[in-house]
């Protein structure tokens, strides 16, 4: 029998989570424009550095060069945004005045600076123009189309809030007086009728942007123990204010830091925490660390008002032929953190959305789980202001900030101790089962939990995941726009795929239609397959 009682243990552990530490973490981050490549990344990081040092806590930045690679995965230039402005007006009336310092998101990242006023013009595939409107991959606009000016929009952002893209250029590709901005739906959809209904109509639009290159590189903070054997990651990059995206993650890896040092569970001696540009920083961690964890737990936009987010968070697995331990943990302890809202009789209730989803990539753990490390994730999806210039302190809870590091701690407990770890692991591949039947049940389609006789490492290691950016660069603008709004493929194309290939799983497209619960067509079967099938012959 297990004497643990993890209802207890979480509860001891949420006395020594004070709540307003991670408020005043998340407010500290939003302050800062935290792009990858910025001076407004290294001041927060520093910043960070001395809140840790503060608390009694080690801590040291480990930088990364501009313009280096690692794998498939690049870093950018050093860029800093200075100013940026924009004006659109019809005729004698100024339809809309938007500025960098109000609007920290109206500059893409990476773009370059110049000025200049011209008539707008409507793209949507290919055109030139002094002014350009699109709702084209920002990245492959600037590649693409001849333009002073490209005014980005994303019918997928919240259409009052202007949006965050990046171009993330290689020094080599900058082209100076060549400015990308955004600006929110709403107004491009404005602009669109207006010129869909009267064609001749003269949009002038007027604009300055002023950016400055260096090359003080990429910064990576790391706060560990002795041996680590358990890594919690968290990228601290975005722009301002990117409270949910993600200095909700960071304050919570650094609140789980700070509550470890009162806690004094032997168990947590070996846990490891760091902060890094996503991917950027993430693809060095195995050098600056002299090696790899046992476990990863990352920790990507968490804590949110969920009534004002929309979200829910998630226990992100790995792929079903990996291990996951570290999802089982995460599940077990967000169970034991979570539900503490009593029924008629007394039993707990989830206090706040969640569940486990199946594997997705797009964040840091993707790099642990391409190197076969057992890696979990929690995430909250979706997140109404995400990506946007509205991503505000005031929707996050910092209660939940405290209940995420406590999952945390709870969860690196339970993978310290072989008999919590074993019996957690068999329970949530239980609920995992069921899981899968619920929604086999729900769709009409069979659905099955596979069994892989392979849960150790794969065969070959992989450098790093396939960068979108790679997979566009190599297959092209056709191939990559024919996946990119297919729900699943970039997480097919740029890990599951080429992981599967290393661990020697057959047949691994339609594994992971199942274990995705994907409806897609024939036709679209045929055109990721055929896709990867091209991308092999660059990654051999």
């Amino acid at each position: 029998m297990l004497n643990t009682n993890l209802r207890d243990t979480a509860v001891k552990i949420l006395k020594e989570t004070p709540r307003t530490l991670g408020r005043d973490v998340v407010n500290v981050l939003a302050r800062y424009n935290r792009l990858t490549g910025s001076s407004g990344l290294l001041e927060a990081v520093g910043e960070l550095k001395n809140i840790l040092e503060n608390a009694g806590l080690p801590a040291r930045v480990h930088m990364v060069e501009n313009n280096s690679r690692k794998g498939f995965i690049e870093t950018p230039a050093g860029w800093d945004p200075v100013s940026a402005e924009v004006m659109i007006k019809i005729g004698d009336r100024v339809v809309e005045k938007l500025n960098l310092a109000e609007h920290p998101t109206l500059l893409s990242a990476h773009s370059p600076g110049g000025e200049g006023c011209g008539r707008l013009r409507v793209c949507e595939k290919e055109c030139s123009g002094e002014v350009v409107l699109t709702g084209l991959n920002p990245y492959d606009a600037y590649k693409v189309i001849d333009a002073r000016l490209i005014l980005h929009y994303d019918k997928n952002r919240f259409h009052e809030a202007v949006p965050y893209t990046g171009l993330f250029l290689q020094e080599q590709e900058v082209k100076h007086g060549k400015v990308v901005m955004n600006i929110p739906y709403r107004l491009a959809s404005e602009l669109m009728s207006r010129l869909l209904v009267k064609p001749d109509l003269e949009v002038e639009v007027c604009w300055r942007a002023e950016v400055r290159y260096h090359s003080k590189g990429i910064p990576v903070l790391v706060s560990c123990g002795e041996e680590p054997s358990t890594l919690v990651v968290s990228h601290i990059c975005h722009p301002k204010p990117g409270a949910h995206d993600n200095a909700s993650g960071s304050a919570a890896n650094y609140l789980a830091a700070f509550a470890k040092n009162n806690i004094g569970d032997t168990r947590l001696r070996s846990l490891c925490h760091v902060w890094v540009p996503e991917y950027a920083g993430s693809v060095f961690l195995e050098d600056i660390l002299g090696g790899l964890p046992e476990y990863v737990i990352n920790l990507d936009m968490v804590g949110s008002k969920q009534s004002v987010t929309g979200s829910v968070l998630s226990v992100v697995n790995p792929p079903l032929f990996m291990p996951a331990e570290a999802s089982a943990a995460l599940y077990i302890s967000a169970k034991s953190v979570l539900d503490t809202v009593e029924s008629f009789e007394g039993v707990g209730q989830p206090s706040v959305r969640y569940d486990v989803t199946p594997y997705s990539a797009g964040s840091d753990h993707d790099v642990f789980i391409a190197w076969g490390v057992d890696s979990g994730m929690l995430n909250e999806w979706p997140s109404r202001f995400y990506h946007t210039d509205m991503d505000s302190p005031d929707t996050i809870s910092p209660s939940q900030i405290a209940n995420t590091a406590t999952i945390t701690l709870l969860s690196a407990i339970i993978l310290g101790d072989k008999g919590l770890r074993d019996k957690a692991t068999a329970v949530y591949r239980a609920y995992l089962k069921s899981w899968y039947q619920t929604k086999s049940l729900i769709y009409g389609k069979e659905l099955t939990l596979p069994e892989y006789k392979n849960t150790g490492k794969p065969g070959l290691k992989l450098p790093s995941p396939i960068s979108t950016r790679f997979i566009y660069k190599k297959l092209g603008r056709e191939a990559f726009y024919k996946v990119r709004g297919l729900r699943g493929a970039f997480t097919y194309l740029t890990v599951y795929a080429p992981l599967s290939e290393a661990y020697g799983i057959p047949d691994h497209l339609s594994k992971f239609i199942s274990e995705e619960v994907i409806e897609w067509s024939r036709e679209e079967v045929g055109v990721v397959s055929k896709i990867w099938e091209e991308l092999k012959t660059y990654i051999r």
